[in-house]
């Protein structure tokens, strides 16, 4: 232990002196990396020093152990002992052997080992001998520079064997006294000088090189995080904690917010922002991410501030140094503004505009929450499934006008017969749900007797008399079943008994309704079949340029005729396809046929086609978009794929690389139904798509609504300022069409400019479109 100190000490000291270069500083946050680095470093060039060490012994001794045999044999089962040993600890124990205290202590070992032998052997040697002394003594003194990563190993290793050197130089010369023997000393001396002064120097470059790519590394990570929001604003700023989760430095944007004048370095990042949260879920979700040391991007978390609250963004990610943990560091923003709109928008999308009843995005959500408190705290629920009898001959007799006060009318109705928990939803048309939690048989029915009896009530709109009813199916969670399409599956099933049954009633779901069920399974099979045999074609509906009236391409609509049933409509079969799985097999087919037709068409002509999210989640999907396009020959700039925005509910970082592989192949990617979530807008920031269909919903209210009008004018109006293509769906009329264009609406597509045909009327539309679709005057609608 005394000369491993006195090593220590040495190297201090050596580092000390004035013309040998300095170490540079180390940074706390980095010493633990820089360290480890240097220990990469050396097991890298350790088994050449445990090599030489090896091969050098059995090799040197055996030249000299006719004269001292027994010492021969000694020294060099030490040495071979030694490097076995040592070898075994790092195989072993890699993290012990490597440490300062035990690598000095190797190499001082060594270092004595092989100092014992010019000590022993040189002075009364032979030429021969003395020559392969010196030799040796030189090779083994240059390879401690081997070691010199940790700078105390080459001093231990050199240091001693200089010394042992030494000692045999002033042996000699007290035997012989001559000046040959002097002068090997002072060159000795001057060579020790410079072994250590160049192992000094490559340790230290070694550090320096390691700081600089660390800190270059993290440069890169602010710089890469910065890139990840193209949101970004002055009001960002970068975070960064160390391993105990204490900020490393401060952030005057936080600081100011809640007026700390002694700043943030060194405080606990979690612990700081506790005391300031106004939501401990929002707290614990950031808290989990980081102990669980996970990536975490745009989380939200609301603060107290001196003055008000404010709503901050953060994302972060870990730092590791080869799988150790060393601390965490992101992007943090002050999003107050943009949340408080976010969520103004978000109540309005959650909400219909016409009775102000939650909609069908809003019941989707609380549907999925009453499940999983189902399935956690086993509260039963029913769910009801509402519909108006009759409501079609009201809005066709009546107007509809009239029709809108009756939902208008039939929801207040409802509502008062809400009890506390109860949530009712209009999720289109006349059809409504309610979810009743913690229902019995006894409380769901009795709450849909209440619902049936108040609407049937008649009453006045404009002194005309509006005679309603509504029919009720109910069915009970876990009895009827405990996730979302078995319970939805029941609800419907029991509301058409109810229908059935003439309305104006209600039924509660009983399993022998499951009838209907095997009739959907019986679809399914021939869903299966009509797949294999291509009996599901493909019909084409035209896309039309709004500024020149041209044909622009086709939008692919499956239909499928069942041989029994008829017409079977697309969102039915497409949903049963994506419920058995079969969607994947159905849509390879339809980008199959759609491109192989479109190969036909003019090269200024492009095809759609609608993909949904199990194709995109499919493992080969790129693959066989790229094996579609080779065996067809169509080229990719010609194809769009239609995505919808439910896509982007649930995703990941794996959802925009697909989305990046097909844009980067020359597939055109379009945003579907653009306007039906609040959302929408956000999408536009993560992905840069080439076009957005809007929803024909705004389309068809915006001549007689200012709001759906002044809609379809903003998305025009941002589309053209992120230089991305508009098609408006549902087009009926000329008064739309010239609204759109005028608007500057790049494309239209609707039942004004064609259905959508077959495949053999395709052809015969494109040489003939001009003749179909005359232009109207715009004058002549102004006026």
């Amino acid at each position: 232990m005394t000369k491993y100190v006195f090593f220590i000490h040495l190297r201090k000291t050596l580092e000390n002196i004035p013309f040998l270069p300095k170490g540079p500083v180390i940074p706390p946050r980095l010493r633990a990396i820089v360290s480890g680095q240097q220990r990469r470093t050396l097991l890298r060039l350790l088994p050449f020093h445990l090599a030489a060490n090896t091969i050098s012994a059995p090799l040197t001794l055996s030249f000299i152990e006719t004269r001292h045999p027994f010492y021969g044999t000694a020294l060099l089962l030490i040495i071979e002992i030694l490097v076995l040993s040592y070898t075994l600890c790092i195989c072993f124990f890699q993290k012990s052997a490597l440490s300062t205290k035990n690598f000095t202590i190797f190499n001082t070992l060594v270092g004595f080992c092989w100092a014992s032998l010019p000590v022993i052997v040189f002075p009364g040697g032979s030429d021969q001998e003395q020559t392969l002394i010196a030799g040796v003594i030189v090779a083994l003194i240059a390879t401690s520079l081997s070691v010199s990563p940790l700078f105390c190993g080459t001093v231990a290793l050199a240091t001693t064997i200089i010394a042992g050197c030494m000692i045999a130089l002033f042996w000699a010369w007290l035997l012989q006294p001559d000046t040959l023997y002097v002068v090997l000393m002072m060159l000795l001396g001057i060579y020790a000088g410079f072994i250590l002064g160049l192992g000094r120097a490559v340790s230290i470059l070694l550090k320096r090189y390691i700081i600089t790519s660390i800190e270059l590394e993290e440069q890169t990570e602010i710089v890469r995080l910065m890139l990840r929001r193209s949101d970004q604003s002055v009001g960002e700023w970068v975070w960064e904690t160390d391993v105990r989760g204490h900020l490393t430095s401060g952030i005057p944007a936080l600081e100011a917010l809640f007026q700390i004048p002694e700043g943030l370095s060194g405080k606990p990042f979690l612990r700081t922002l506790e005391d300031y949260v106004t939501a401990q879920a929002q707290w614990h979700h950031l808290a989990e991410c980081m102990h669980s040391r996970l990536f975490f991007r745009d989380l939200i978390i609301s603060l107290k501030g001196a003055h008000s609250v404010r709503v901050l963004s953060f994302t972060g990610h870990p730092l590791f140094n080869n799988d150790e943990f060393t601390g965490y560091r992101g992007i943090g923003a002050d999003i107050t503004k943009d949340y408080t709109l976010d969520q103004q928008a978000s109540f309005r999308a959650a909400h219909d505009s016409l009775t102000g009843l939650p909609n069908r995005y809003a019941y989707e959500d609380s549907f999925r929450a009453v499940l999983v408190k189902l399935s956690r705290e086993h509260i039963p629920f029913a769910l009801l499934a509402l519909d108006l009898d009759k409501f079609k001959p009201i809005n066709d007799t009546f107007g509809h006008a009239i029709g809108d006060q009756t939902l208008i009318e039939m929801s207040k109705r409802l509502q008062t017969c809400l009890k506390n928990n109860d949530m009712l939803f209009r999720i289109g048309g006349d059809e409504m749900v309610l979810i009743h939690q913690n229902a019995s048989l006894d409380s769901a029915t009795q709450l849909a007797t209440e619902l049936v009896s108040t609407v049937a009530r008649p009453f006045f709109i404009a002194e005309t008399a509006i005679q309603c009813s509504i029919s009720a199916g109910i069915a009970l969670a876990p009895a009827a079943g405990s996730n979302e399409s078995t319970l939805q599956e029941a609800a419907d099933l029991a509301l058409y008994e109810a229908k059935r049954h003439g309305g104006n009633t209600y039924r509660v779901f009983v399993p022998s309704y499951r009838a209907v069920a095997d009739s959907r399974r019986d679809l399914i099979r021939d869903l299966r079949e009509a797949i294999q045999t291509h009996s599901i074609t493909l019909h084409y509906q035209p896309i039309i340029n709004a500024q020149t009236r041209q044909l622009a391409g086709f939008e692919a609509l499956a239909r499928w005729t069942h041989p029994v049933l008829g017409p079977i409509p697309p969102d039915r079969f497409i949903r049963l396809a994506e419920e058995a799985g079969l969607m994947h097999d159905l849509g390879h087919a339809l980008l199959d046929e759609a491109c192989r037709t479109a190969h036909s068409w003019p090269h200024n002509l492009w095809v759609s086609v609608n993909i949904s999210v199990d194709q995109l989640y499919h493992r080969n999907f790129i693959g066989e978009v790229r094996r579609i396009l080779k065996e067809t020959s169509y080229p990719p700039r010609r194809l769009q794929l239609e995505v919808i925005e439910t896509i982007f509910m649930e995703s990941d970082a794996a959802t925009y690389s697909v989305l990046q592989e097909l844009d980067s192949l020359g597939v055109r990617i379009v945003l579907d139904d653009f306007g039906k979530g609040y959302s929408s807008l956000g999408y536009l920031r993560f992905f840069p798509f080439s076009k957005i269909k809007l929803d024909a919903s705004f389309v068809r209210d915006m001549l007689s609504d200012s709001r759906s009008a002044a809609i379809v004018s903003a998305v025009i109006a941002l589309a053209g300022d992120l230089g991305v293509a508009v098609t408006a769906e549902g087009v009926e009329t000329e008064e739309y069409f010239y609204r759109l264009s005028s608007k500057g609406c790049t494309e239209v597509q609707g039942y004004l400019f064609g259905y959508p045909m077959s495949q053999d009327k395709v052809a015969s539309f494109i040489a003939g479109h001009f003749r179909r679709v005359p232009f109207v005057n715009q004058s002549t609608l102004q006026s």
